[in-house]
């Protein structure tokens, strides 16, 4: 197996600072110069565990199956790259193409929703939430890495710039940013991600991807944020409380209840697999519209 990357070593150590620092810079200036209240102590502590157990979980998947899976795949890899400046390039683009790919699935597929749904579950927007991660995610989220690997790219390197699209993706999750120029055209800004993060119904499920913006104008998830348009961050249908338990399974157990009143087998598994939201016909109606048919 790889040696351990010392970049990957250097963030592991060095980047936590960093997220502090930038927590207590947007607290102060939100708070002290532009009077608005930009954190809630209790959602800023629930964000802070659900990132804790996020770490814990993604640690024991990373070392025990992920990279062990990876490099599975690696080694029958039909080719390997050379490390030169194509391999990183190519890596760090197919890599943000992978995550966008992962990010869909999970907000159109209910079962992968219940377990993404806690980073969007903040009626706040900024710099907690991007730590606020989903504490399962890590227990497939490798799976998506198994083709870089089959494509010859070195299971560590591919940590890494996960790693670091990650970093960047947490520099987006603010309100206290506006629009930045020319960039808002190729690169992931905090304005796309706040209109990822909003529950106004023209934003929902809008601006997957973590670094490059290309890959949702390419795929038509791609919405920009309008002037004068208020946003309301959360979930359509938002927490009541802040217990941990609230927050991690309140999906969960609201798609068992649709399931278990659910009248057929289909509607069943479509509760758990088709897009949230999704509801089942009652019989009542589709009798009326047959009638209205032969009408």
């Amino acid at each position: 197996m790889d040696e351990i990357n010392p970049i990957e070593t250097f963030m592991a150590w060095a980047v936590p600072p960093i997220y502090i620092f930038f927590i207590a810079l947007e607290f102060f200036v939100g708070h002290f110069i532009n009077h608005k209240e930009v954190y809630n102590l209790k959602d800023t502590l629930i964000s802070t565990l659900m990132g804790i157990l996020n770490v814990v979980v993604d640690l024991v998947m990373r070392f025990v199956i992920g990279l062990a899976a990876l490099t599975y795949f690696y080694n029958i890899a039909p080719f390997h790259w050379q490390q030169n400046a194509t391999y990183w390039i190519a890596l760090v683009f197919i890599q943000d193409f992978a995550y966008y790919a992962l990010h869909v699935g999970e907000h159109y597929c209910r079962f992968f929703w219940a377990v993404h749904n806690i980073h969007h579950s903040s009626e706040k927007f900024n710099f907690t939430v991007a730590i606020r991660s989903s504490v399962f995610q890590p227990l497939y989220k490798f799976f998506y890495y198994i083709p870089l690997a089959l494509l010859g790219f070195k299971p560590l390197d591919i940590l890494l710039v996960y790693a670091l699209s990650q970093t960047y993706g947490f520099f987006v999750h603010t309100a206290s940013v506006g629009k930045l120029g020319f960039l808002e055209w190729f690169m992931v800004t905090p304005s796309h991600h706040k209109v990822h993060h909003a529950t106004n119904e023209e934003y929902l499920d809008k601006n997957m991807s973590m670094v490059f913006i290309i890959w949702d104008r390419i795929f038509g998830t791609f919405k920009e944020e309008k002037e004068g348009v208020e946003i309301s961050f959360g979930l359509s249908k938002n927490l009541t409380s802040f217990h941990p338990k609230e927050v991690i399974f309140h999906e969960w157990v609201a798609m068992w209840k649709d399931v278990k009143h659910a009248p057929t087998f289909s509607d069943k598994l479509k509760y758990i697999f088709a897009r949230p939201g999704w509801k089942h016909q009652p019989k009542e109606e589709v009798r009326n519209k047959k009638d209205e048919v032969r009408i």
